[in-house]
């Protein structure tokens, strides 16, 4: 890893839960223990990725403004995790770039993340990440060398997989045109290993393994506490938190670890260090040197304190 990316990338990164300006979302911000829990993110300087932004204004499944919507979101208790299908509800990029740029100018370290939408081809999706970049550059000045791009949302209503070959020509223009960003790629449990060896060779610099998996994803691999989606047919969502632990390390290890040299951050249902050490030891085994940190999503919405407590300690 760089020296700037790893200036800006902590060994505990906060991945979409502080919202799309990175100083939190609704409902969690209602809860005093989740405020504690900004405050260590912000003293300690902690790496939080930015929930995604898409070029223009996105109304998806989920609107906080609108309680009939908040079925989307739905909460697993006992496994403390989540299945949603929020659907990349968004403000647009100009608004969250602005917000953005308010949480870095009051000492958050915050990530950009953009939904690269290909669901109308691959030219007007070019179009719109570069537009999208270009805007985060205009409103984020100096604090823009980092990004992560978000191609494998499981809400997004196109298939992940056939995204594979825009996703690398996306990868490969973005490095053209911005060669001093520092490009993060967020992955998924249904990409092969030779889709993160063929985005190393784009350029992309980091790999962010997952932190959701697709619903029928899960049913495939016997985690999933429903045969039938309670969000519905048509939006069945994606899992994640401590029931995606087992699968996701599975997937990093047999996958996406021998398939690429890139730094990693490592991803899905981590709740604490005990979540950390397989991954940290399958490294150690493969002798494999390279950087790597951990991303916490749902661990802050079930328990603010220990996420806090996690990275107070580690950060």
């Amino acid at each position: 890893m760089s020296k700037a990316a790893r200036e800006k990338i902590t060994n505990v990164v906060i991945s979409t839960i502080l919202g799309h300006g990175g100083m939190g979302m609704f409902p969690y911000i209602l809860d005093p223990r989740f405020w504690y829990f900004m405050s260590v993110v912000w003293l300690t300087k902690t790496s939080v990725i930015a929930k995604s932004a898409t070029r223009h204004k996105r109304i998806g499944n989920f609107i906080w403004w609108n309680p009939l919507t908040w079925k989307f979101v739905h909460r697993i208790k006992s496994n403390r995790s989540i299945l949603n299908s929020f659907g990349l509800t968004n403000p647009g990029v100009w608004i969250c770039a602005i917000m953005i740029r308010i949480a870095l100018s009051l000492g958050f370290n915050v990530i950009p993340s953009f939904f690269a939408d290909f669901s109308k081809g691959y030219e007007l999706g070019l179009k719109e990440t570069l537009e999208a970049l270009n805007i985060f550059k205009k409103i984020l000045g100096g604090y823009f060398y980092i990004l992560e791009i978000n191609p494998s949302c499981p809400n997004s209503g196109e298939d992940i997989l056939d995204n594979q070959k825009n996703i690398l020509e996306l990868c490969r223009t973005v490095k053209k045109r911005f060669p001093n960003i520092i490009l993060i790629v967020k992955g998924s449990i249904v990409y092969p290993g030779i889709f993160y060896n063929q985005i190393e060779q784009a350029g992309v610099d980091i790999i962010h393994t997952m932190n959701t998996i697709p619903f029928d994803i899960a049913i495939t691999l016997g985690i999933s506490p429903y045969q039938k989606s309670p969000l519905g047919d048509n939006t069945k969502g994606g899992y994640s938190g401590e029931l995606i632990t087992s699968s996701a390390y599975d997937y990093a290890k047999d996958v996406v670890i021998p398939s690429t040299s890139v730094p990693l951050i490592f991803g899905g249902g981590i709740s604490g260090k005990n979540d950390m050490l397989p991954y940290i030891e399958i490294l150690q085994t493969k002798k494999d040197t390279r950087d790597s940190s951990f991303s916490i999503c749902t661990l802050p919405a079930y328990r603010p304190m220990a996420a806090a407590n996690l990275i107070r300690s580690l950060n």
